[in-house]
């Protein structure tokens, strides 16, 4: 099975500051990272960049706000699986540590 992400949503970032330093990873792998400045409220990423990601049962999807030289702040995790294959387009919200973003993405064969 392959994980194709298509974009990131941030509605509201986790930082009271202004944006958040996001990263993405499956699988614990780093497969996006923003560029300075990062995503703030109401901006989105385009990840079709993004290679499709191959796995076997399961893949773990992470996203952290990137806090150097702090501990990274975990905003959200969630697994994709068989279950999802064929069901087009799907969305999950990332809503820990008061962040809320949204990830569209779509499990292939």
């Amino acid at each position: 099975m392959r994980l194709r992400l298509i974009s990131l949503h941030c509605t509201t970032t986790e930082d009271d500051h202004g944006e958040d330093e996001q990263r993405l990873l499956v699988n614990g792998v780093q497969v996006w990272g923003a560029e300075s400045p990062g995503l703030n409220n109401g901006d989105t990423a385009d990840l079709a960049a993004v290679p499709l990601i191959d796995f076997n049962t399961r893949a773990r999807v992470e996203l952290f706000d990137d806090d150097s030289p702090d501990d990274d702040d975990l905003l959200g995790r969630f697994y994709v699986g068989r279950s999802q294959l064929g069901q087009g387009e799907l969305e999950y919200k990332f809503t820990e540590d008061d962040a809320d973003y949204t990830l569209t993405y779509e499990v292939l064969d």
